[in-house]
């Protein structure tokens, strides 16, 4: 008699045990499901943003852009971001393979990152990265992973960057090589 009552201890309390962890309905696997999925995708966009006079302040276009509305990101393939200056000219271009846009206007940039001077005679000609974290309306770049940094007859490579393309400052975190070119 006993071993029949521990027996249906066991079996009741097994039963319990399994009704309590198993998913009550499959509600929770398809919210999931529908997180993955993007709300909507746009092939070869170009998005335009003008300041309250009417000029062009800065213009994003990539060949694939994937909007997650529950996940609160726009992921873009192939993204080009132009920055324009208070004269309206077109200062810097930022490109890579990826990049992930978030409603904090926070960009984070990733694969063969560049950010292009489009102004003649700047100091810094281009930088490359492979991740790079760009902050709007600030226009700031920051990462922690290594750089190279192509000027008027110098390059500098080193690690982690902080920079103020407004502003035009440029601060290497940990500075590795500078090589300067002889002019002929």
């Amino acid at each position: 008699m006993r071993k029949i009552l521990v027996l249906l201890v066991l079996i009741l309390t097994g039963t319990a045990a399994y009704l309590w962890f198993e998913p009550t309905d499959s509600n929770d696997a398809l919210q999931t499901d529908q997180e993955l999925m993007p709300d909507y995708i746009a092939q070869n966009i170009t998005r335009r943003l003008f300041d309250s006079d009417g000029y062009l302040v800065d213009s994003v276009s990539a060949q694939r852009l994937e909007h997650f509305e529950l996940l609160g990101f726009t992921q873009f393939e192939k993204p080009v971001y132009t920055l324009y200056n208070e004269d309206h000219q077109a200062s810097w271009q930022a490109s890579s393979q990826y990049a992930v846009w978030f409603p904090q206007d926070k960009i984070i940039l990733e694969q063969q990152v560049r950010i292009d001077s489009l102004q003649q005679n700047e100091l810094i000609d281009w930088l490359e990265t492979d991740t790079l974290e760009m902050l709007f309306p600030d226009n700031k770049l920051q990462n922690n992973q290594p750089v190279l940094i192509q000027g008027q007859g110098f390059y500098i490579k080193g690690s982690g960057i902080k920079a103020d393309l407004t502003s035009k400052t440029f601060q290497l975190v940990q500075h590795e090589q500078t090589v300067y070119r002889n002019e002929e």
